[in-house]
């Protein structure tokens, strides 16, 4: 096998692994999402990546981390932006602004 099919082969094998764990982070944050609001009250109206960048996890090994922004409705009404980041596979953060509830 040629030098360049071998290395064909891993940059192939690279995009695949690197679209699997972007969608594998993408169904994490559509879930965090979606209990953030059950808990909160809040209807989820979109997702979406905002950023991907290399990182490590708590135990040094090697990860991606990703942020994502959601828009969200509590009065049915008016919208708000959150971010979610995942860093893994492990949620990081959510954060909310301050957004008006209903009665």
């Amino acid at each position: 096998m040629e030098l360049l099919n071998i290395i064909g082969l891993l940059i192939l094998a690279f995009i695949f692994w690197l679209f699997w764990q972007t969608r594998v982070m993408a169904e994490l944050a559509k879930l965090s999402a979606d209990n953030y609001g059950d808990k909160h009250g809040l209807q989820i109206l979109a997702l979406a990546r905002t950023q991907l960048k290399p990182s490590r996890n708590e135990k040094g090994h090697f990860c991606w981390r990703a942020s994502y922004q959601f828009e969200f409705s509590s009065d049915g009404e008016s919208y708000y932006i959150g971010h979610i980041v995942i860093n893994g596979q492990k949620v990081v953060s959510i954060e909310t602004p301050a957004y008006r509830q209903s009665l």
